[in-house]
């Protein structure tokens, strides 16, 4: 599957275990792409997306292989248990779902936020995907 669904009770164990901020722990190496996809169980606008986002993946994927990483962190979420989506808004600093986020590694900073929308596009996606490469390629050069 192209794309890695990562819960995220998960996703906090390993912040604490490693004790790194969420999205260093989702973007780990430098010279790639990183798109995250965060959803919640009941989002009419995550199930619309899911069959968009993956064969976007695959097409990605096909053409630029190891250097764009997929995840999706979901979001278990009852209207009786809300606490988990109210900690992943405080954690990624979002309020709509779903949200997609592309992420770098750096150097000096770590993980750093290159691109968000809420329910994008996916042609708007695919062009900051490929935006975010050309980035990324400058920034494993600068680091070597």
């Amino acid at each position: 599957m192209p794309i890695e669904q990562v819960e995220f009770s998960e996703l906090q164990k390993r912040v604490s275990k490693e004790h790194k901020p969420a999205l260093d722990c989702l973007a780990s190496e430098i010279g790639k792409v990183y798109v995250v996809s965060i959803t919640r169980d009941g989002c009419p606008a995550c199930k619309k997306q899911k069959p968009r986002l993956e064969k976007l993946a695959k097409s990605i994927l096909a053409k630029h292989g190891g250097k764009v990483v997929f995840t999706t962190i979901h979001i278990k979420y009852s209207p009786e248990h809300g606490e988990e989506s109210l900690l992943s808004k405080d954690v990624f600093g979002h309020y709509f779902y779903p949200t997609a986020l592309i992420l770098l590694k750096t150097r000096d900073r770590g993980a750093i936020e290159y691109y968000r929308n809420a329910s994008p596009q996916m042609d708007e996606l695919r062009k900051n995907i490929e935006a975010a490469l050309k980035t990324a390629t400058i920034i494993k050069k600068t680091a070597d």
